[in-house]
């Protein structure tokens, strides 16, 4: 299974969770939440009618969550006369009956004084018989001309009573909740009463409670739209949620492949947006790339100098080889005309030597192809004036019998290098400019902090040949035969330390210029 549809399945249990969660929510919490809810708020809604209708006497910015239902009444400090309010106006009650005031007035002590109402128990038993009678049927028909019939149900109370709480909001507020039920609906009452000024104010506020059972069939009824948008929803969030997932990834993978069938440095950096661990490791295998690249570079780079080498090395071991020749054959011959005595080699004498210059040709070409391999560099501080003054010496004969004549120019000049390979590289140049200058012809040697110049003049390199000046054996030199090694040596030791050599014909001579600085 591809990650892509594992993706899918992961993502669609948690969803599958996720959802349950929130039915269950919606089913057993969500009603309960929301009776507590409603209970909470319409206790602070008689709360705030109540405090509101203390301010301004009135109901004129005042909101109730049930309007008919709400009420509040005012007794005042002294006299016969009540105020009741609510949002339809107020109206103003006056007390005729001296009973009735006499309570009231007791009512207005007894609010002032309430540890006094508990040695008075039977106050309340004679309010409601004074209410009575001062409210019966005879009143109404002596002092309203309606005739009142009262006809009384066989149920003298359908509401059971319920739970009731007090509710001490301050220490002249109080709020008493009263809830009932009549058999189908629960109703709450809330009494809310404050002494305020010597005055006593009653608010009350009636609401029907909403039940759990009635909550949760309306959830029930609305469950098939809200599973069916939740699991659209869940799906579509899951879906683009598993492309942005895998789409990255199949971009590494594809960048990876990419690599795989090509070449690396043809490969560019993949870009992947964010901050994620997939973006992250989207940067680490760019950068892994990158040094892969490097590395390629580098390994290209060491594989085509390691062709270059071995072919010429090749080249050189071939050339070598042919070059030898000649002094063996040669060698060969002298010794077996001086065995066999034939003509002219009977003179041991005279031909003898001549054998030991082709031995001492054949180990100088074995010297300089053994120094050739040779690709240790030990650097140090080296005066590169005193360096040719011991060259120039050692060559001293030789320069003698060609009578030419060495300027030399230049100060010290110390130069942190390999002494053997410094040595090498001047000495080959300057037996080069020795061995190419004719006789009573000058060398001049200029010697600066950065290249040493030496000028053999008289000398003249053919055209041809200064493209490939360099290569091993080759020489202008066909009078003396000469190994063609030095140049190629001094090239080759040029390059182990970084030098720089250009070899080039002057209108009357031929300049060779080392540059220390490359």
């Amino acid at each position: 299974m591809n990650l892509s549809k594992k993706t899918f399945i992961y993502s669609s249990i948690l969803s599958g969770i996720i959802l349950s969660l929130i039915l269950v929510y919606f089913i057993i919490m969500l009603p309960s939440l929301y009776i507590d809810y409603q209970g909470k708020s319409n206790y602070q809604a008689i709360k705030g009618i109540h405090e509101e209708y203390i301010r301004n006497k009135n109901y004129d910015t005042i909101h109730s969550p049930n309007p008919t239902g709400t009420l509040s009444v005012r007794v005042p400090s002294s006299g016969s006369d009540i105020y009741a309010s609510n949002i339809f106006g107020t109206a103003k009650i006056t007390i005729k009956d001296n009973e009735l005031n006499s309570l009231l007035d007791d009512l207005r002590y007894y609010s002032e004084n309430i540890e006094e109402l508990k040695d008075n128990d039977d106050y309340f038993e004679r309010l409601f018989d004074t209410l009575k009678k001062s409210f019966n049927q005879e009143v109404f028909l002596k002092d309203l001309p309606v005739n009142f019939e009262f006809i009384e149900s066989d149920n003298k109370n359908v509401f059971n009573e319920g739970t009731s709480k007090m509710n001490i909001v301050s220490d002249d507020t109080v709020i008493y909740e009263f809830n009932s039920f009549d058999g189908i609906n629960y109703f709450t009452a809330y009494f809310a009463t404050t002494i305020d000024k010597g005055e006593i104010i009653v608010s009350l506020l009636s609401v029907m409670t909403p039940k759990i059972e009635d909550i949760r069939d309306i959830v029930l009824q609305s469950l098939p739209m809200i599973i069916a948008v939740l699991i659209l929803i869940l799906l579509v969030f899951t879906y683009f949620f598993s492309r942005k997932i895998i789409i990255p990834i199949k971009k590494l993978a594809n960048h990876a492949e990419f690599i795989k069938e090509n070449n690396i440095n043809e490969a560019l950096p993949i870009e992947i947006k964010g901050e994620d661990e997939i973006a992250l490791l989207g940067d680490t295998l760019n950068e892994l790339y990158s040094k892969l690249n490097e590395s390629f570079i580098k390994l290209e780079e060491k594989n085509r100098l390691l062709v270059a080498e071995n072919k010429r090395q090749d080249i050189f071991l071939r050339a070598s080889s042919h070059q030898l020749k000649t002094p063996v054959a040669a060698a060969l011959l002298l010794v077996e005309g001086m065995i066999d005595e034939v003509g002219k080699f009977k003179n041991t004498k005279e031909y003898l030597p001549k054998v030991k210059e082709q031995i001492i040709s054949i180990r100088k070409i074995i010297d300089e192809i053994l120094n050739l391999n040779n690709k240790d560099v030990n650097k140090k501080i080296i005066n590169i004036k005193v360096l040719i003054d011991e060259i120039l010496f050692e060559h001293e004969i030789g320069i003698k019998e060609k009578l030419i004549n060495v300027n030399f120019e230049g100060k010290d000049t110390l130069l942190e290098t390999d002494y053997h390979l410094i040595y090498k590289i001047i000495d080959n140049l300057i037996i080069n400019a020795i061995s190419y200058t004719n006789k009573n012809n000058e060398i001049r040697i200029t010697l600066s902090e950065n290249k040493l110049k030496i000028i053999n003049y008289g000398a003249h390199i053919d055209e041809e040949l200064l493209p490939n000046i360099f290569d091993a054996f080759v020489s202008s030199n066909s009078e003396t035969r000469g190994r063609g090694l030095g140049l190629y040596i001094a090239y080759y030791y040029s390059n182990l330390l970084g030098y720089k050599i250009e070899i080039s014909n002057i209108s009357n001579g031929v300049k060779a210029i080392v540059y220390f600085n490359n």
